[in-house]
């Protein structure tokens, strides 16, 4: 498994570069990882991941239904790269889609969708169950953790790419861009219930990751066991 030397992490891979960086082009934060500016929403940009596969040809899209993600998505096709799948880690991503799911998957080559199977989708397409074990996440190194998030059925993506690399979509917010702390929160209780046992869910969280991609917020880079006790902790925190 490719693992990444922390000395690689450098200014390029910085909050400030994100920041600056292109709404809708695929920049790239580490080995074979790229993070997508998506809709800017309430003043903040919704944010989408694609990560290479070793074999340099395929690509597994995260959080990526945009209009303003379209082209991108489209230019892979057109390079020759075969996306695999778009994992859906919620419902509300959805909310900000630029078509049916049908026209999003044919967009991308004929990618097959997976979202979580409680899911509230109001679409008759197709999709594949994300918590079930599946070749494709296989061969990403792929785990689905199946968190109960602030709106409903949610998961956690997580890949040991990279020395673990968590995509937690909605269940965990980073911190501002215009601040210089990394810090993460649940997203606004919207259901008591809800947020009470997506709290119990991260404090019983026990995987090693290094890095932590949300989709609104900063990212968390080459984080440490510390860091990874402190941000588990607060998301935990009831």
């Amino acid at each position: 498994m490719k693992q990444v030397d922390k000395m690689e992490i450098v200014h390029s891979q910085s909050a400030e570069f994100i920041e600056q960086g292109e709404q809708g082009k695929f920049l790239k934060m580490i080995p074979d990882t790229f993070l997508i500016k998506g809709d800017e929403v309430d003043g903040k940009y919704n944010q989408g991941y694609a990560i290479r596969h070793l074999n340099r040809r395929d690509i597994l899209l995260i959080d990526v239904v945009e209009k303003s993600s379209k082209a991108a998505v489209k230019k892979f096709v057109e390079e020759g790269y075969q996306i695999k799948g778009i994992l859906i880690t919620c419902d509300a991503i959805l909310e900000t889609a630029y078509a049916d799911l049908k026209t999003i998957s044919e967009d991308a080559g004929g990618a097959a969708i997976y979202a979580h199977p409680r899911n509230n989708i109001k679409d008759n397409f197709k999709t594949k169950d994300i918590t079930k074990r599946d070749p494709v996440l296989d061969s990403f190194s792929i785990n689905i953790f199946d968190l109960p998030g602030a709106s409903g059925a949610s998961v956690v993506v997580y890949s040991e790419i990279n020395d673990g690399m968590l995509f937690p979509g909605e269940d965990a917010v980073g911190s501002d861009y215009s601040s210089d702390l990394t810090t993460f929160s649940r997203p606004e209780k919207t259901n008591a219930n809800n947020d009470y046992g997506l709290a119990e869910s991260w404090a019983a969280f026990d995987t090693e990751f290094s890095f932590l991609f949300p989709r609104k917020g900063k990212p968390g880079f080459n984080l440490e066991e510390g860091n990874q006790i402190d941000i588990l902790n607060t998301l935990g925190k009831s």
